[in-house]
């Protein structure tokens, strides 16, 4: 006689609570907040820097909370984004560390990690938007915030995410961390744009921002709002309550069940476990065709191939395309800064990320190859600044041909080429290094900085310490330093890329 298993109980609430924390220690989840604290520290020294801490220079604490425009508009929400996107990559590649078929409520795991990830980002704006206060707080007391000002700055924008990150972590039940990343920033980009609406109460997106802007006396741009407007003295609560109200519904709506869709997810899962690309087929096939003939390894095709089917193949036209439909309609001379301050910097640390993406999980069967891990790093180091280096110049075409003066075209090329060809080294470098989730954060920061610099008067005196706007200047002067810098830096990256790359294999 045989006697049937009792069925294993399943978890309660705070016992899935008690797991998700657990998942997520000593993760890159729980790394991620510390770019904040690198971004208050910079926010900091940009503002010291312009003098608006000296004694005397007629500033005021309101001008002090001006400067977490930045924060609050775009860095802030970006991270919390990546703190979402981060957390379903790692899920997707780990396969959910077997969690996905344990008898677990979906409705307590979703609550979980939605907590989890909640409170990640209430860290992350406590360093963000606190550091800069307490740091010139500390250097100055003329500037020390009121403490409830101070405490509005960093609560008021992290309840406002909460809604952002529920939709976000709904979003990442359906489909991959790319797409999440990317309906962050769409939803972050339609927040700033309409924050000021009239309809902002109809317009879910604006509650992201809208509450932000009375604490920190800014408009969305940035530009310091009149003492006696409407939006100055407005209360920042009713947006603010309807961001965090929003993360309700997302968090109550069930996952699509699409058909095949989880096979479909374990599936790409797999392929992303075992392959260097999704068009190269198994690692080993694609390790193979590191040497076809003994003693020939065929590095260069091998590793194009690895990167053939990839994002590359459809973003790299589309973004000609794009810069070709915009200066049909603007002026192109007007318009250079959009390519060196932004389609430059954001390109090469999409180039950089992806290349790395691609071959990332197969590395170790490649480096077992007779070649070692040495040649092919540098044939991928080699491929990606190339292309980075192509666009730059088909892009300058695209320029010259829209109507700037031959005497600009040349500069823009060649300074985009050089810039270009080092920004797409240092991301991939950095990539391999330590994760993508650090090559995000630092590129994120890094183009924030750039923009402000570059797009302002600061550059006059702090262009040579931010190479993120190097390729805004066009003028010889500057160019016999950054050019020769940024070949420079490209020989000392791309070393530093077979080096990481031969530790890479041993860890994968």
């Amino acid at each position: 006689m045989t006697t049937a298993l009792s069925p294993a109980p399943v978890p309660g609430l705070p016992a899935t609570l008690r797991a998700e924390f657990a998942i997520w220690r000593r993760s890159s989840v729980t790394y991620l907040p510390l770019g904040g604290l690198a971004f208050g520290l910079v926010n900091t020294a940009l503002y010291v820097s312009t003098g608006s801490a000296q004694a005397g220079s007629g500033k005021t604490w309101h001008d002090l909370l001006g400067y977490q425009n930045l924060w609050a508009m775009f860095v802030g929400p970006m991270l919390t984004a990546l703190l979402v996107a981060t957390a379903t990559r790692v899920d997707d590649v780990s396969r959910g560390g077997s969690t996905w078929y344990r008898p677990v409520n979906p409705l307590y795991r979703h609550v979980s990690r939605f907590t989890v990830l909640a409170l990640r980002s209430l860290l992350l704006n406590v360093l963000g938007g606190a550091t800069p206060l307490l740091l010139v707080g500390l250097m100055n007391s003329a500037q020390r915030v009121p403490f409830g000002h101070a405490l509005q700055a960093v609560i008021v924008p992290w309840l406002s995410q909460l809604g952002m990150l529920a939709l976000l972590l709904w979003v990442a039940r359906q489909t991959r961390w790319a797409i999440v990343l990317g309906v962050g920033f769409a939803w972050t980009m339609l927040a700033v744009v309409n924050a000021e609406s009239a309809a902002w109460i109809a317009l879910p997106f604006t509650w992201l921002d809208r509450g932000a802007l009375p604490v920190i006396g800014t408009h969305a741009n940035g530009v310091a709002l009149d003492a006696h407007s409407a939006l100055a003295e407005a209360s920042p609560w009713p947006p603010t309550i309807l961001g965090a109200l929003l993360a309700v519904p997302f968090l109550l709506l069930p996952h699509l069940r699409m058909p095949g869709a989880r096979g479909a997810r374990t599936a790409r899962t797999a392929r992303h476990r075992t392959t260097p690309a999704r068009a190269a087929g198994t690692a080993s096939d694609v390790a193979a065709a590191l040497a076809v003939r003994p003693g020939t390894p065929r590095i260069l095709p091998a590793v194009a191939g690895m990167l053939r089917g990839t994002a590359l193949t459809w973003m790299c036209p589309a973004t000609v395309g794009l810069i070709a439909l915009w200066l049909s309609w603007h002026d192109p001379n007007v318009s250079i800064q959009l390519f060196t301050l932004l389609i430059l910097p954001i390109g090469t640390l999409v180039l950089g990320l992806v290349a790395w993406s691609a071959v990332g999980q197969g590395w170790r069967a490649v480096a077992s190859r007779s070649t070692g891990a040495a040649r092919p790093a540098l044939a991928l180091a080699g491929i990606t600044v190339g292309i980075a280096v192509a666009m730059s110049v088909v892009i300058a075409l695209v320029y010259l041909a829209a109507g700037i003066p031959g005497g600009h075209a040349w500069p823009l090329a060649l300074t985009g080429a050089a810039v270009g060809g080092m920004l797409t080294s240092f991301s991939l470098w950095l990539a391999i290094r330590t994760s993508q989730a650090v090559a995000v954060v630092v590129g994120i920061i890094g183009i924030l900085i750039g923009v402000l610099v570059g797009g302002t008067t600061m550059q006059q005196t702090l262009w040579p310490v931010i190479p993120y706007s190097w390729a805004n200047y066009l003028d010889l002067h500057r160019m016999s330093l950054t050019v020769p810098v940024s070949i420079a830096a490209i020989a000392l990256f791309t070393f530093g890329i077979t080096h990481a790359a031969r530790k890479a294999a041993g860890n994968s």
